[in-house]
Parts: C-alpha cells; sequence; structure tokens
C-alpha cells in the first residue's frame, strides 16, 4: 500500500497529503492549477514593497522558489542601483486555483507581476505608486510626463534572468519597451549571453494585455514539483541552458551521489519508486548509480526524499 501512495505522489496526487514537509507544492499549469502549502510574500521588505489595491486582494502566496527570487532580487537591485523600492503587484491567492476575476494564469504560485521602474516629469528616479499604461516611447499616457525608467528596469530584468533562486521562463512585457530596454544593454556593454537569455524570456503575449502597464514574471516549475504534477507550458530553452551549465560546472555527480546518500539515509526497504539517473542533462556523464531509489518507512520522508535534494538542482 505504502508503495502504490508513493505512486500516486509521483503522479501528481499530492492533494491526498503525502508532503507534510512545509515546503510548497505547484501542480498543473500556470492557467489550470494550484498550489499546497505555498508561502506569503511580505508586503514590505528589502529593496521591495506593494500598495494597498494589491494587498487588499490577497494574492500575495507563491512557492518558496519564487518567494527566494523576489525577496532576492529585491535586496540585490537594492544593494546595486539604490533609490527607488521594486514594487510588487499579485502573486497567487492563498491555496492558488481559479484566478479568473483578475488573471487567465496566476493559479500555481509561479507567476508575479511586478511594476515597471518610473521616472517623473523632471526625469528623477521615482518609486510606483500605480500601474501606469505607457505608449511605444515608454511615456505614461495619462500626461503626468512619467516615464519608464530603462536602467533600472534593465537591472531588474538582468537580476531575474541571472537568478540562482529560481530559473525564470518569461518575462512578459510591452514590445516597444523590451526594445528600448535591449538597446539599453547593448550600449552600456553587458554581456552578449545575458541579453540573449533576456530575449529569449521577454515576450509580449498575443493572447492576453499588452502588458503595456506591468511585467509579468513566471518560474519553471522545480524539479522536485515536476515529480508532483507541475506541468510548464511553453519553450523549455532557458531552464535546459541552467541544468547544462550546472553540470558543465560539475555539480550533477555530486547531488546524484548525495540524493542516493539521503535515500539510505530516510530509510529505504521497500518497493522500487524511481531511478536516480546516470547522465547529467545535457549529456554529460555522471557518476553511475546502479541502485534506484525506492520508498521510505513513511510519506513524510518521501517528501523531504523526493523535494529537498532536487531543490539543488535547479
Amino acid at each position: 500500500m505504502r508503495v502504490v501512495l508513493a505512486l500516486l505522489a509521483l503522479a501528481g496526487c499530492a492533494e491526498l497529503g503525502v508532503v507534510g514537509d512545509g515546503t510548497s507544492i505547484s501542480v498543473g499549469r500556470p492557467s489550470r492549477g494550484y498550489l499546497l502549502d505555498g508561502k506569503r510574500l511580505p508586503d514590505t521588505g528589502e529593496g521591495y514593497t506593494t500598495r494597498e489595491q494589491w494587498r487588499a486582494r490577497g494574492n500575495r502566496y507563491g512557492t518558496d522558489e519564487l518567494l527566494d527570487l523576489i525577496t532576492a532580487v529585491g535586496r540585490r537591485l537594492s544593494a546595486h542601483t539604490k533609490g527607488p523600492r521594486l514594487v510588487v503587484a499579485d502573486l497567487s491567492s492563498n491555496g492558488g486555483g481559479e484566478a479568473r476575476r483578475w488573471h487567465r494564469s496566476h493559479q500555481s504560485g509561479r507567476d508575479v507581476d511586478l511594476i515597471y521602474f518610473m521616472r517623473d516629469a523632471q526625469g528623477k528616479p521615482m518609486e510606483a505608486d500605480a500601474m501606469r499604461v505607457f505608449d511605444a516611447l515608454g511615456r505614461a499616457r495619462d500626461g503626468s510626463g512619467i516615464t519608464v525608467d530603462v536602467p533600472r528596469t534593465w537591472a531588474l530584468v538582468k537580476e531575474l534572468v541571472t537568478a540562482p533562486e529560481a530559473t525564470v521562463q518569461w518575462v512578459f512585457m510591452y514590445e516597444p519597451i523590451a526594445a528600448k530596454v535591449l538597446d539599453y544593454a547593448r550600449s552600456a556593454g553587458e554581456p552578449e549571453k545575458v541579453i540573449a537569455r533576456a530575449r529569449l524570456a521577454m515576450k509580449q503575449p498575443g493572447d492576453s494585455a499588452p502588458h503595456n502597464d506591468h511585467l509579468h514574471i513566471r518560474v519553471y516549475c522545480s524539479a522536485r514539483d515536476r515529480a508532483f504534477g507541475c506541468v510548464d507550458f511553453g519553450p523549455r530553452e532557458l531552464l535546459a541552458e541552467r541544468e547544462r551549465d550546472q553540470a558543465i560546472d560539475g555539480d550533477y555527480p555530486t547531488q546524484v551521489a548525495r540524493l542516493v546518500a539521503d535515500a539510505a539515509t530516510a530509510g529505504v526497504t521497500e518497493g522500487v519508486v524511481a531511478e536516480a539517473p546516470t547522465q547529467a542533462p545535457g549529456g554529460t556523464a555522471a557518476t553511475s548509480v546502479a541502485t534506484a531509489m525506492t520508498a521510505p518507512r513513511d510519506l513524510t520522508s518521501l517528501g523531504r526524499l523526493l523535494r529537498m535534494p532536487l531543490r539543488r538542482w535547479r
């Protein structure tokens, strides 16, 4: 029976309560999913804040990885650029699921809306007080004289696509603004690899709002969440690149060996559940693993086994 329940957990039946260690689980797609044990983002932290309109909605929940990303990016931006804080709008609701009152997605804890950095009518950096709709030149359409702060917006995008906390799949934004941001990056002599990565991530959606008033960030499923039914929708080039880089760094064999050691510590006794891969993503040879992971004595241990070691693989 324990083996059957373990297999159900691997198939994505997280709602059975098989994981009780407190780590988050993103299940399904962003537009058709839900969130278990999601964490609430504090309204204000180092380098970031929110506004009352988003605080009142209650969509402040995300996966562990997403919250790690937001808080770390806010902290690094604060240290590097000084000045206005990053303003964070909606994440997902507590538990995720249906969010169509405001969003088509934001259901599985892997989406967050961020407000463009802005400059006032005198050209001075200002902290965004609301979403403002910008035209193709980056000027607010409300006649306020406010413009997109292109250098700070590039700093934000750069931090997002290079962050170690999570792998960003999409930075949805208005294409004319994206082009201005990338032009700035090139003129500033930013590394071509980072610019190319940003270009892959930055996209104006064709089936929703143009995102000329905010950036919509989506992170890939973590490796452990994929084991519980998390589904990435769309291209996976940036995830493959991250996994390839990790393999080239020589980290993958170490993680496989550690996973097997953790399995033994967890009390492996019966029933094959999954097999640790013998080759790193991207084709790099890794330590051979002859023994498959097997079901631990209890399902809480299964959750820890599947989720904690794999966190280091993203």
